[in-house]
């Protein structure tokens, strides 16, 4: 028993020990919330930017078969560009850590989707460089934080953000390069040379991206919603496509708006993967 002069140094022996275990407690749950914070924010980000690719790769091909000779793709054109100024209004009321990366893309596109640029080669470089960045800062976004929170059936996300969307990205300079040489209705050797380079790219790296996913699928068949079959076989067709329309002669007769279809599937197919895994990124709802 303690006597009356013991209880009080007794609760000052207890709130010793208790106040710094709340604080702690306190602290961790504050960390784990804006870890969770950054880690949505995130997700968004690489949303946007899956979404910004996609549209920069499209108006890329577009202006290109625009500048190539083909102005029936012009009110398409027009469309890819208001989609994009949507993206990049949302880019604007972004809180992220990667603010000058950001800022770079949102000035690179405010100069060109005024569309000054005539030369069809300058063009081309110009979405190129806008692209490259926009992958670059995707990786960057990805890998600042741990997404996936040591999750295995997310195992395969690197994958996502390399090879899946390299390989968008060969395939989308793929589409723009021979929009443009089927509006012409012609090709030079420098042309056909960089399109056999761009076709060993997209099959290099979607190759090796389905063969991973397959693995993954095989060791977590709880993640096989990817549809891995069907994306392949439109990847392949379009690699046939190139091989048979403009890989094997000077004057393509393929239109240029069938051209540009044929391969907006396969990049479609391959950006979906990202669709995917910003799917499973989403937090399960709370029952």
């Amino acid at each position: 028993m303690y006597g009356l002069h013991g209880l009080p140094l007794l609760l000052v022996a207890v709130a010793a020990l208790a106040v710094p275990t709340l604080l702690f407690y306190g602290l961790h749950r504050r960390q784990q919330r804006q870890k969770q914070r950054h880690i949505q924010s995130n997700i968004r980000q690489l949303a946007l930017l899956r979404a910004l690719i996609s549209g920069f790769q499209r108006h890329r091909g577009l202006s290109n078969g625009v500048l190539c000779g083909d102005a029936s793709l012009g009110q398409d054109l027009a469309a890819a560009r208001d989609g994009l100024d949507r993206h990049i209004r949302a880019a604007q009321e972004l809180d992220s850590t990667h603010r000058d990366a950001w800022s770079g893309l949102i000035d690179h596109w405010s100069r060109l989707r005024e569309g000054r640029i005539a030369d069809p080669a300058n063009n081309l470089a110009q979405h190129h460089l806008i692209i490259r960045n926009s992958i670059f800062l995707m990786e960057d976004v990805a890998s600042e934080v741990d997404l996936s929170e040591g999750r295995a059936a997310l195992g395969y996300l690197p994958c996502i953000w390399r090879e899946v969307v390299q390989a968008a990205e060969w395939a989308g300079q793929a589409r723009a390069l021979g929009t443009g040489i089927a509006a012409a209705g012609q090709s030079s050797a420098e042309q056909r040379v960089r399109m056999r380079f761009l076709y060993q790219k997209i099959q290099l790296l979607a190759g090796t991206a389905f063969a991973t996913l397959r693995r993954h699928v095989a060791e977590h068949p709880q993640s096989d919603t990817f549809r891995l079959a069907q994306r392949e076989q439109v990847v392949e067709d379009f690699l046939r496509c190139m091989e048979q329309e403009l890989l094997g002669q000077e004057r393509p007769v393929i239109a240029a708006k069938s051209y540009f279809q044929r391969a907006t599937q396969a990049i479609d197919e391959l950006l979906a993967l990202v669709d995917t895994a910003l799917h499973q990124l989403q937090p399960e709802p709370q029952r």
